[in-house]
């Protein structure tokens, strides 16, 4: 299992079922959190943790899909006035 740090989401298994909950602070090898339900919750121990979740940031480099171009048809009337010649 990947280490669980301060503001990765958790999935973990409690008494009443499984929640998900962002992960405050550890202190004597119990997790602080706070779920996501707003229920309040005790100190979570690692081994209640199903699955973690990590922050993925943002993409480095350009997206991989080419940029859209508009087209003639999506040009829009920006002064308010409609086309006296039609």
């Amino acid at each position: 299992m990947a280490e669980i740090e301060v503001g990765d989401v958790v999935l973990a298994r409690g008494a009443t079922g499984r929640f998900h909950a962002v992960v405050a602070g550890v202190r004597l090898g119990r997790l602080a959190i706070d779920r996501c339900d707003g229920r309040p919750s005790g100190p979570l121990s690692p081994r209640d943790v199903v699955t973690v979740y990590k922050r993925a940031g943002a993409p480095d480099s350009e997206p991989r899909t080419k940029r859209l171009r508009p087209s003639g048809q999506l040009k829009l009337d920006l002064d308010g006035e409609a086309d006296a010649a039609t």
